[in-house]
Order: structure tokens, then C-alpha cells, then sequence
């Protein structure tokens, strides 16, 4: 819609008066008619490869693996702010995680930071979350460039096989350069993983909102089923 600010409003009652309704007005006629608003082109996008490819989505509680420690602030603020949460794994979990995180740099409590060797055990942390009480989704962070095709390939399996036998939902967010190669590999990577039935998207942030879209839409399903 627009004409969601001031200026915004000043200039569309200049040219198509009869859409310049107030923004409090517009949106309660979303939520009533049970739609979804989106902010751009690419929120559109991105919500409806979640409604495609996701699970339905029954909770806002996320687990995101795949990055590094340094990450780990900048990753807590985006599910926040998308109104999502990161709560800490049950203790069963990390009793667990603990038999093989033992080198110095890497870090459990969530999101799991494998930015050194403990992403070869990432079968393993996968299986882990998907089996956590405390997690209703998961979310891969990884890398998109030339050379890496061997190791993405292997995480296009383990995520393809928890979609086909979990209800939590999985998406993957991609990180790559602007560098031609790397934008066509982060293409072909995106591609596969929505063959196998896994959302991928190309920041977090547009990842995570797409997710709460899902949600959000998922939620009105039920309480208008339940009515």
C-alpha cells in the first residue's frame, strides 16, 4: 500500500484520492479478510516461498547453527526484532552437544556457532534440534562461494531429509560475495534447495520476517478453524 507515512498520504490524495485511507484502517481490514502485509516486491517474495516450502509453522521459538561466534549478537537482535524468539535448548540438548564441542571458539547455547571444525558434526546438531523440545524451527547459515560445493552439497542432504521427516519447520540463509561466480553459485545453491523442499534466502533478515509472515498467517488459520 502506499501512503503509509504523511508525505506519503499528501501524495497519493493527489493522485488516486479514493486509496488514501488510513494506515490503522488498512490494516485492520488485512487482519480481518486474514491476509498477510508485506512492506516490498521482496517481502512478497520471500513470504510466499515460506507459505511454499515451509512446514506449517506453529511456533516462534528458532534455532539458527551454522555461523560463528561473532555472529551470535547480531543473529539474537534479527529474530527479535522479526518478533521471533531464540530461547536456550533443554538441558538434554546440551548435555549432549558437550560430548563433541570442546574445542576453545566454539559455542552452544543458540544459536551454535560452528565456524571452526565442529561443522563436520553438523549431522549431528541437526539431529539435535530437530528432536529439541524447546525449538519449534531451524535455520542454516552458510556460505555460497566457488570451491564450497562439496560441503553445501552435504547440508542440502541433511536438510532435505529433515524436511521430509520432521513438522519443524527448516530454511536456509545464504552469505556470499557480489563477485559474479558467487552469485550464480549462491543461485544454483538456492535452487537446490527448494527441489528439496527447503526455503533459501539470501539474509537473515529476510529469511526471519518471511518466517513470522508464515506464522503469523499459520496463526490465523487455526483461531479462525477454532471459531
Amino acid at each position: 500500500k502506499g501512503g503509509q507515512t504523511e508525505a506519503g498520504g499528501r501524495a497519493i490524495a493527489s493522485h488516486t484520492g479514493s486509496l488514501a485511507v488510513p494506515q490503522a484502517i488498512w490494516e485492520a481490514a488485512v487482519r480481518q479478510c486474514g491476509a498477510i502485509k508485506v512492506a516490498s516486491m521482496e517481502e512478497l517474495i520471500d513470504t510466499l516461498k515460506a507459505l511454499l516450502y515451509l512446514s506449517p509453522v506453529c511456533g516462534d521459538k528458532v534455532a539458527v547453527t551454522g555461523g560463528s561466534g561473532g555472529q551470535s549478537v547480531a543473529i539474537a537482535d534479527v529474530i527479535a526484532e522479526a518478533g521471533l524468539r531464540m530461547p536456550l535448548l533443554t538441558q538434554e540438548s546440551y548435555d549432549e552437544l558437550a560430548t563433541f564441542f570442546s574445542l576453545i571458539g566454539g559455542g552452544y547455547r543458540n544459536p551454535i556457532d560452528t565456524g571452526n571444525v565442529n561443522r563436520r558434526e553438523m549431522k549431528r546438531i541437526l539431529e539435535i534440534l530437530e528432536r529439541d523440545a524447546n525449538i519449534d524451527n531451524i535455520v542454516l547459515l552458510l556460505t555460497a562461494r566457488m570451491g564450497t560445493g562439496g560441503l553445501v552439497d552435504r547440508d542440502i542432504d541433511l536438510m532435505t531429509t529433515i524436511r521430509q521427516r520432521s513438522p519443524k519447520p527448516v530454511m536456509a540463509i545464504l552469505s556470499f560475495s557480489f563477485s559474479p561466480g558467487d552469485v550464480e553459485q549462491a543461485g544454483n545453491i538456492m535452487q537446490k534447495f527448494q527441489q528439496g523442499g527447503v526455503p533459501a534466502f539470501i539474509a537473515l533478515e529476510r529469511g526471519a520476517r518471511a518466517l513470522k509472515n508464515a506464522l503469523d498467517y499459520y496463526r490465523f488459520k487455526s483461531n479462525a478453524g477454532s471459531e
